[in-house]
């Protein structure tokens, strides 16, 4: 539920496995040009750039050099194209609303819609608001006497609004039997995280965190100079509680992150057993297993949970609570908020309040908007043949693992099996969630407030979560919007998931040559389908649940393969002398490299044919980025940037070489064959 879901990300990044960028979009009057960037005939030298030095450069030059990134975003990219195009759908069917809204029925989607983008828009309602209901959740944690009760505190903050700041509860399916929820016990929000918190070139950028903080705590009531107190006190607790995190690169390790407790254990994690009173508080009984995803951290919070630091957690954890809800609050809440989230990334301006406004309702109500999305713009031919292109590259995944010769022939009989029971879900689900339909939304008319209205939102899914976790998982959940231009590999489903956005140019367009879609989506695809067989997804069976299938012998070769990839990258020059990070992407990069050898078995030797795969390759991965965003990107992101997705991918491609024999050891593109990886 877009900013209120934060706590959980890095938790679901272990869960789910992501391609790409984050967005939403469709545009389906797309033309079939438009899907190639260049004549993919043309070889050589283009404007100073040959494609035998930079394939990337070479086949996105005119793109990139004509295109701006807009003054209000971090960066341009075809998934931020195609999400400002869903947006722009969707804002036309908020705006019908609006306008209708005094004659819709109560408790209707338009209704809620109109009133909540209202609600969003008048300002001097969400000043005078403050922070309406949220001030007793705040409240209650800054009068908290003792260690106990500011736990409970935090407990009762969960149990009712879904979020975490010291210990943070997310219930996803249970690693080993993925039929079942389970409790996931996660460690503490480190706000930039961890990886940027200890990065020593970024002390600028954390000397105007500590600000940002200070602003924030302001905001909450404190003078300024205990505000600047209360700041510095706050990095300081998350610099210390970062040296103990895990690093993201394990953060999707079930070797690492899949510690199951009892509730017994847990309740003594804490010497004081305080865990008791905070569980309860959570609405937490007695829960058959807890998982535990950051050991080392958990003890390091226990050393906190102490009178004398009483003061600096419930300032740490009023923060975390306002900057959950920061977009919701007043208008100098939500600027302050904004404007520390633009100095991250290096966006030059704010969004105008009605973009702002409609982005948040469309957030909010991310599958209601997904439906009225679908209906406009996907459609049954897109789905059908999307489903034949999965079938196409499931059978050239199964001959591709047939074909190993690192591989014994226990371990691909299991590898097949898991290919064999892999489901997938295209453009929307087959049930809508009904997660807000026992909402209140009020319209400020009425006396209703955007902060008031979004906390009703929050608890009546809340509700919805509470008595789903109590049956068993339903497979047939989404964990993206049809409007979101992504896609997913969950390894607790064994399911590959494409949503409707992602369906069209330069992705996929029906009119193209079948050699261009399967180097846009079919990449995409493919890339998912490796994803069950990287560092982690490969350690899930048929079911979705936590097991190693490998015999020791070739999970050790698998190990060895991946080490070489992870070298490979680390040689991978990121932004101005960074490198990539070659075990923070290993999965990513693994899945690259699978994707392309798959979609690549499929063309044959037909240079024409991949000459036309690889170049829409690259075309879909053309991007721009603010210097800030790229440095946070590489701090914080799994995806490796997207030039080294193309070429670093490509120079290891030993189809790239039939397709361009020209390309030799003189060139930027070129790799020695030795030195080529491949694991799939």
């Amino acid at each position: 539920m877009g900013n209120v879901k934060v706590k959980g990300v890095l938790l679901l990044y272990a869960l789910l496995t992501v391609f790409g960028l984050a967005g939403c979009g469709r545009k389906p009057e797309a033309k079939p040009e438009e899907t190639l960037a260049w004549p993919v005939n043309v070889q050589g030298e283009k404007n100073g750039v040959r494609l035998e030095d930079d394939y990337y450069g070479y086949v996105n030059q005119d793109i990139l050099k004509e295109t701006e990134i807009p003054e209000d975003s971090n960066s341009w990219s075809y998934f931020y194209k195609l999400d400002r195009e869903a947006y722009q759908v969707l804002h036309e069917v908020l705006t019908e609303a609006v306008e209708n809204r005094k004659e819709a029925k109560e408790g209707s989607l338009e209704q809620k819609i109109g009133d909540m983008y209202e609600a969003a828009m008048d300002m001097e309602g969400r000043r005078k608001a403050g922070f309406g209901e949220l001030n007793a959740y705040m409240d209650r944690i800054q009068n908290a006497s003792n260690i106990k009760e500011y736990l409970e505190s935090l407990g009762t903050v969960y149990s009712d609004l879904g979020v975490g700041s010291l210990v943070v509860l997310q219930w996803f399916e249970d690693m080993s039997d993925s039929g079942k929820y389970a409790l996931y016990v996660d460690g503490a929000d480190l706000g930039p995280g961890k990886e940027t918190l200890e990065d020593e070139t970024q002390a600028a950028l954390i000397k105007e965190y500590e600000a940002y903080i200070g602003r924030m705590m302001e905001l909450s009531g404190l003078s300024r100079e205990e505000a600047a107190q209360a700041a510095s006190g706050i990095l300081g607790l998350q610099r210390d509680l970062a040296a103990s995190a895990l690093p993201l690169r394990e953060r999707n390790n079930p070797e690492i992150i899949y510690n199951p407790y009892s509730m017994d254990m847990i309740k003594s994690l804490f010497s004081g057993g305080e865990m008791d009173g905070f569980l309860a508080a959570a609405g937490i009984g007695e829960v058959p297993t807890l998982i535990v995803t950051q050991e080392e951290q958990m003890k390091k919070i226990g050393q906190y949970l102490s009178e004398d630091h009483l003061p600096l957690l419930k300032n740490y954890s009023v923060f975390c609570l306002l900057q959950d809800f920061a977009p919701y609050l007043t208008p100098e809440t939500r600027d302050t908020y904004l404007e520390w989230n633009r100095r991250q990334k290096g966006i030059k301006e704010k969004k105008t309040d009605e973009k702002l406004a409609s982005e948040m309702v469309q957030g909010l109500l991310g599958f209601e908007f997904g439906r009225l999305y679908t209906e406009k713009t996907f459609t049954e031919e897109d789905k059908l043949a999307i489903e034949a292109m999965v079938y196409q590259i499931l059978e050239a995944y199964r001959k591709q693992i047939l074909a190993l010769d690192w591989m014994g022939e226990e371990t691909k009989a299991a590898a097949i099996k898991k290919l064999d029971h892999m489901t997938m879900k295209i453009g929307y689900p087959d049930q809508w969630p009904d997660d807000y339909g026992q909402a209140l939304v009020v319209s400020p008319d009425e006396g209703g407030t955007l902060i008031d209205n979004t906390l009703s939102l929050v608890r009546a899914k809340r509700k919805m979560e509470r008595e789903k976790v109590l049956k068993p998982v339903d497979k047939s959940e989404w964990q993206m919007t049809p409007q979101t231009v992504n896609a997913y590999y969950n390894p607790s489903g064994n399911e590959i998931v494409f949503p409707a956005a992602i369906l069209q140019p330069p992705f996929y367009d029906p009119e193209a040559d079948h050699a261009a879609n399967l180097g846009g989506i079919g990449m995409v695809i493919a890339h998912e389908v490796s994803h069950a067989f990287d560092s982690s997804g490969s350690l899930y069976d048929e079911k979705g649940n936590y097991h190693v299938w490998w015999t020791e012998e070739d999970r050790t070769r698998f190990k060895e393969l991946a080490d070489r990839v992870t070298a490979y990258y680390d040689g991978q020059d990121g932004y101005e002398g960074r490198r990539v990070n070659g075990a923070q992407t290993l999965n990513e990069n693994i899945a690259d490299l699978g994707s392309i050898s798959c979609v690549t078995s499929i063309i044959g030797d037909d240079p024409e044919s991949l000459k036309l795969l690889f170049a829409q390759y690259a075309t879909i991965w053309a991007a721009k980025y603010t210097p800030e965003s790229m440095i946070q990107r590489l701090n914080t992101d799994v995806h490796a940037p997207a030039r080294v997705r193309v070429n670093a991918v490509l120079s290891a491609t030993d189809a790239f070489y039939r397709a361009y024999p020209e390309i030799g050891e003189e060139d930027g593109m070129y790799l020695p064959p030795a030195r080529r990886v491949k694991i799939w």
